[in-house]
């Protein structure tokens, strides 16, 4: 498979600009207490009550994470039993996972490259394949994506996403909405969003300097439909009422770390699981 050099960053202006963004925020963001890498270290497990509930029989199993930022999640897999390789495009990120894996203690292998030029620079193939939570608005393709997967899942292997829900991307998230209202595209048909950004998700007051993001819209019947076409076998997609983040300002913490609309908003689906096969 060859890669568009319009989906690697050197070859597209809006990515190169989301990729400066991400090398900022992977020194920022493990100093966050929203990450809680102290908590970490002293044994936390980073995953989140959706993935763990859904993504069973990882112990000796090889796992592959896509965009896993700088490591937790890949790392708290290792924990759980599986023999882990995480990959991100932000050579920050890497250098940071790399950093920790080390200090804990804890085996994992950590690869840098953007998803597309992955096969390049990456041999074998993996029992499961994970990526979640914020991972597809930074692709503009998600037919290649599907492709990647298709090519590390070994035969009867699994690929697993958790993310938010295509719906949960529409809304109003500026600091003074209170209450849902549709602000954003559901098709991707014009392009990349422009979104210009103080602090990010993880602190919001922080102090950046690449504050400007660009990302894709891709409905759900795009995403499904990107994974057949690659050649996988979807097993179930299941709808969540609640996100680990708080993506809508007026959402509220339940008391697990997850975070759900208020009593009297509309229910809405905020995350979406699904497993496919090979």
């Amino acid at each position: 498979m060859t890669s568009d050099p319009h989906l690697n960053p050197s070859g597209n202006p809006h990515l190169a600009t989301n990729l400066a963004r991400w090398e900022e925020l992977a020194l920022l963001h493990p100093e966050t207490a929203s990450y809680d890498v102290a908590g970490f270290r002293a044994g936390r497990n980073a995953l989140k009550p959706i993935e763990i509930r859904e993504l069973t029989d990882v112990v000796g199993r090889s796992l592959l994470h896509l965009m896993c930022h700088f490591g937790l999640d890949t790392l708290s897999w290792a924990r759980m039993g599986a023999r882990v390789t995480g990959v991100d495009w932000s050579a920050n990120a890497i250098a940071v996972a790399r950093a920790l894996a080390a200090d804990t203690g804890i085996d994992a292998r950590f690869v840098q490259s953007n998803v597309y030029d992955l096969p390049a620079s990456l041999g074998g193939t993996f029992d499961i394949v994970f990526t979640s939570y914020g991972v597809l608005g930074w692709l503009p393709d998600l037919r290649q994506w599907a492709e990647v997967i298709a090519t590390f899942l070994a035969p009867g292997g699994r690929f697993y996403i958790v993310e938010a829900h295509p719906i949960a991307w529409l809304f109003d998230d500026a600091p003074g909405a209170t209450e849902l209202r549709v602000a954003y595209p559901y098709f991707g048909d014009a392009g990349p969003v422009r979104t210009d950004s103080d602090g990010s998700y993880a602190d919001r007051s922080a102090a950046v300097v690449n504050r400007t993001e660009y990302c894709w819209s891709h409905g759900l019947g795009e995403i499904v439909t990107a994974l057949s076409d690659a050649g996988l076998h979807v097993q179930f997609l299941h709808e969540h009422r609640e996100l680990p983040w708080q993506l809508l300002p007026f959402m509220t913490e339940r008391g697990d770390g997850m975070w759900t609309l208020p009593g009297g908003q509309i229910a809405v689906p905020l995350a979406f699981s699904l497993l496919a096969t090979r």
